[in-house]
């Protein structure tokens, strides 16, 4: 009963939840009325009932537990502990939420914050502003710096995203229990979207991220993503600040897990990749994966258009952000990924097939590439597996 109620206090905007002890007072005792008819008075004892309405009618935390103690089993038990939560929650609001508007943070933090909001320590009112380096200033309420702090990078990449602010920075209660959190999420590219719990107190910051192919923007969308999330994998459940940044990118539309057949593909192609990573530059003796007939691949090579070799029927695929040449065998009917190579991003300055074909053996794959305005060739000798670079 007592997670039922703090999660739908914690549902609620501060604003609402900030309400003054007498109401949460009067909520309880009109809740009461009801609840004791349907209960019947016949169902506890004299003493126990006197003393039920004397504690909901005091209704302090010091008379709660009193009553809890000399009735831990009552039927009227789960109803005391509710407005004992109500009682300190509201203590805890008006201790710890800080009153100071986003608007007046943000005149205090300045010009160089992206955001900025109340925060209360110990009771005394600071201003947390977070800069564009996402460099995190603790404030007090004339301007004076008191600390700086910084949010680590957390990225799937190397090097230092260009880190964007795209949900601005709120102070909630995600767990059950009665502990701030300052809660906010940014992009460290169109691929990369993290989540952020921070403890100032402690000054810890828990962080889950999503990550994988960017996808069109809809609606006014900060981001859109197809992909995965390593804090999704490891099974958490929404009790931990982890489990609940997870459970966050569950139900977000705008991040899209990948299909099983995609997955597929995808493994794939890192395949290739490592299994030829010379091949780009260097003539090399090529592995040719079999592809599993479930893979997104296979459906695309199914519904492309082919050249035909003498074994083989070849097509050039763009799928999942690369170019890729797949061969379907005309006697065993297994599919074989050939070549791998970045989708070309610009024709003006990045390489791509513009043309290719079977030469006059039906064993010798010959593709064009324009580059600019100049071109060149490569050769891929299905007889023996080899890659060939030409001028």
């Amino acid at each position: 009963m007592r997670r039922f109620l703090l999660s739908v206090l914690i549902l609620l905007p501060l604003t609402a939840l900030a309400q003054s002890q007498d109401e949460s007072i009067m909520f309880f005792r009109s809740m009461d009325k009801a609840t004791v008819k349907d209960i019947g008075k016949e169902q506890a004892g004299r003493a126990e009932s006197i003393l039920y309405y004397k504690t909901m009618d005091k209704a302090t935390v010091k008379d709660a537990d009193k009553f809890l103690k000399k009735y831990p089993e009552s039927i009227y038990a789960p109803l005391v502990r509710q407005m004992k939560d109500s009682l300190l929650l509201v203590k805890f609001q008006e201790e710890n939420l800080s009153h100071i508007s986003r608007e007046e943070a943000l005149r205090i933090a300045g010009g160089a914050a992206v955001d900025a909001i109340g925060w209360k320590k110990d009771k005394k009112e600071q201003v947390l502003a977070l800069d564009k380096d996402f460099s995190l200033r603790v404030l007090s309420l004339d301007g004076t710096l008191l600390e700086t702090r910084s949010i680590p990078v957390y990225t799937m990449g190397s090097g230092a995203p260009a880190r964007k602010l795209v949900m601005n920075m709120e102070v909630i209660l995600p767990l059950d229990e009665l502990r701030y959190y300052v809660h906010f999420g940014y992009t460290n590219s169109a691929s990369e979207y993290v989540e952020a719990l921070y403890l100032p107190p402690q000054d810890i910051v828990f962080q889950a991220i999503y990550y994988g192919r960017a996808l069109p923007l809809q609606d006014g969308d900060a981001y859109r993503i197809e992909g995965e999330s390593p804090e999704m994998m490891v099974g958490l459940d929404g009790s931990s600040e982890i489990g609940w940044l997870a459970s966050r990118f569950k139900a977000d539309p705008r991040l899209l897990p990948v299909s099983e057949a995609d997955l597929l593909t995808d493994a794939s192609i890192r395949w290739w990749f490592q299994k030829n990573a010379a091949a780009a530059s260097q003539s090399v003796k090529l592995s040719f994966g079999v592809l599993d007939t479930d893979s997104s691949l296979v459906r695309a090579y199914r519904n492309a258009k082919k050249v035909s070799g003498k074994n083989n029927d070849v097509a050039v695929i763009d799928i999942r952000g690369y170019t890729v040449i797949v061969a379907g065998s005309k006697s065993s009917g297994k599919y074989r990924l050939v070549w791998c190579e970045r989708k070309c991003a610009n024709k003006k300055t990045d390489p791509y097939i513009y043309n290719y074909y079977f030469e006059n053996d039906g064993t010798t794959l010959e593709l064009i590439y324009y580059k600019g305005n100049t071109t060149f060739k490569r050769k891929i000798s299905f007889a023996n597996q080899v890659v060939r670079h030409l001028k």
